[in-house]
């Protein structure tokens, strides 16, 4: 999965958003297990959400790298393991994600859904208009990363 652009949405008054139509056919135009990984991104202040199956390959990388009777790294684990859950994802689409979860990105009602790899990220917003707004002028990012190639 390659997921890509952008959607607007909104929250319903039950505290319910739909996934973009473009991201679930991403998936097959179905959301495989009828679940998704949903973790509190920890650079930004937005939510990111993965099919299960990228999930997977997420957790085993930090299975991998890190040593749980290690102190730090056992440290890291807690803090990583409180900033995800799994959720279940009806056919509708219409995803209930967790009020903490909601509370720590700053998401209220209107929000924008950008898709970033093999992840959807969720932002507010309002505060999705003032991440881009912030953001080092992108052509020489990309001249300077890529430009000698």
């Amino acid at each position: 999965m390659d997921f890509s652009a952008g959607k607007e949405a909104t929250f319903d008054e039950k505290g319910r958003v739909v996934l973009p139509a473009d991201f679930k056919n991403e998936m097959g135009g179905i959301i495989p297990g009828g679940q998704l990984a949903i973790e509190i991104d920890p650079y930004e202040k937005c939510l990111n959400i993965y099919p299960m199956s990228e999930w997977e390959i997420k957790i085993a990388k930090i299975k991998a790298k890190l040593n749980r009777d290690n102190r730090e790294h056992s440290r890291v684990l807690d803090m990583f393991y409180r900033n995800f859950k799994i959720i279940p994802v009806p056919e509708s689409c219409r995803m209930n994600i967790p009020n903490d979860f909601m509370e720590k990105a700053g998401i209220t009602k209107d929000v924008i859904f950008t898709g970033q790899a093999e992840r959807i990220r969720l932002w507010d917003a309002a505060e999705y208009n003032r991440y881009v707004g912030s953001l080092d002028n992108y052509a020489d990012k990309y001249a300077q990363l890529f430009g000698s190639e």
